[in-house]
């Protein structure tokens, strides 16, 4: 009988999607590949739509982390239902680990996306003497600075300073990794309030951790950062839906959310943006509640960085100002460059397709009976709150360099939601399939940010 569900499970998966979804891919990287080959520039990768790749080196102390990463994870799902929460959190971060260790050992898992090219924060983080000063001349001296630095916010490089200047860049990676895996019991405690059941939760939190995005991304990159300080703000909109009203502490989550996030990146404006989509919505409902929410958080935002002006003398407005005229020196590139910003869209949406795993598009725009998606109103509500804020965002021109995957990681959790009602059969397979996408991507190359 279990075989027999099996291979009905793997029948009705939607595998047209799934292939459609490949070629797609694989046709519009072959005609992007062939037109920069013949002279023509489109603004993104040669490999589209990832931006940023360096092919592996073969090594065999690889290749058994990368093995592992594959065994674990299969194990690891099919007794998830058995095993204690607090060490699927254990296995999640090993998960994350071992799919990064596939690379070949420590130093090329751990501190190379730090040193590589000395193009990062780290190569500006080394040269501070006094991080008061640096922090008050950050939006005069901005030109000279490294192309991450000048496009974020001064507190993401002194970080790294404050780190360094107490160990070394070991401590740094580990600091990075260990911030970054509060992401784990933060999406597990949102998917507790939003109402999934045990085991979906516990399918979820291994899905998480395996999904290329995550996986690749979440080891030592400051995205990984900003993916647990939106997951805080998330949680305070979880935690509102979950006791239907607003109190303190969903309030202090929300605001909390939002002052770190945008002390560590631009992108923090996303929060804003979903935050008038969210509130739109439920005024259209008659409901005025969201609004005084957002009106009280986003108050409590600009008190927060009036304090840091005041004190430090950094201005977050002046420097936003100067990073986007240093990303953007031509202005608004549809009026100058309007094909490139026409690639540079399809690249920014299909990097982030393309790291959520051809599994999960499959499921996501399939019409087949237990793959359905929208089933649940919070979740929609979330998810297209979010959709409508990245696109406000991608309008705009933002991500002109790609990376999304990386930089939009924050997004995941509002696509992982999605799959709350999804038949366990077709929930299975999609952990399967991202599994091994995952164990390939990890094996071929190193996306160094």
């Amino acid at each position: 009988m279990g075989e027999k569900l099996q291979w009905t499970n793997l029948r009705s998966f939607p595998w047209v999607v799934f292939f459609a979804s490949i070629f797609i891919w694989i046709a519009f990287a072959g005609a992007n590949f062939y037109y920069q080959n013949n002279g023509g520039y489109t603004g993104t990768g040669i490999l589209f739509p990832i931006s940023v790749i360096y092919p592996n080196q073969f090594l065999w102390s690889g290749f058994m982390f990368a093995f592992l990463f594959l065994v674990s994870g299969i194990f690891a799902f099919k007794y998830a239902e058995k095993l204690n929460v607090y060490f699927l959190f254990l296995i999640a971060i090993v998960l994350v680990l071992l799919g990064n260790l596939s690379q070949g050992d420590f130093d090329i898992a751990f501190l190379r996306p730090f040193y590589f090219k000395g193009r990062q924060y780290y190569a500006d983080a080394i040269n501070i003497t006094d991080g008061q000063i640096w922090l008050r001349d950050f939006a005069k001296d901005l030109e000279q600075f490294q192309m991450h630095t000048k496009t974020h916010p001064p507190f993401v490089t002194l970080l790294h300073f404050w780190i360094l200047n107490i160990s070394n860049i070991e401590t740094l990676a580990i600091v990075f990794f260990a911030i970054g895996c509060l992401s784990f019991p933060l999406f597990y405690r949102i998917l507790v309030y939003l109402g999934f059941e045990e085991t979906r939760r516990k399918w979820m939190m291994l899905l998480f951790a395996v999904i290329p995005s995550v996986n690749i991304y979440l080891l030592v990159s400051i995205d990984a950062l900003v993916l647990v300080s939106t997951l805080i703000f998330l949680l305070g909109l979880a935690k509102i839906f979950h006791q239907n009203k607003i109190d303190s502490v969903s309030f202090l989550l929300i605001s909390s959310g939002l002052i770190l996030t945008n002390l560590i990146t631009f992108s923090g404006l996303f929060l804003f943006a979903f935050l008038g989509c969210f509130s739109f919505y439920f005024v259209l409902k008659g409901k005025w509640n969201f609004v005084w929410l957002s009106l009280m958080s986003a108050v409590v935002f600009v008190l927060a960085f009036v304090i840091i002006y005041t004190t430090t003398g950094y201005d977050h407005l002046d420097t936003f100002l100067k990073a986007s005229r240093s990303e953007n020196p031509d202005g608004f590139r549809l009026f100058h460059q309007p094909f490139v910003y026409l690639m540079t869209r399809l690249e920014d949406i299909g990097e982030i397709f393309l790291f959520l795993s051809f599994g999960f598009l499959a499921v996501f725009f399939s019409k087949r009976s237990g793959t359905e998606v929208f089933e649940n109103p919070k979740v929609n509500i979330l998810f297209f709150s979010a959709i409508i804020a990245i696109t406000a965002m991608l309008l705009t021109g933002a991500y002109g360099t790609g990376e999304t995957a990386r930089a939009c990681l924050f997004l995941v959790p509002y696509f992982l939601i999605l799959l709350k009602d999804i038949d366990s059969g077709q929930f299975k397979i999609l952990f399967y399939l991202c599994l091994f996408q995952t164990f390939g991507m990890q094996m071929i190359g190193n996306f160094y940010w």
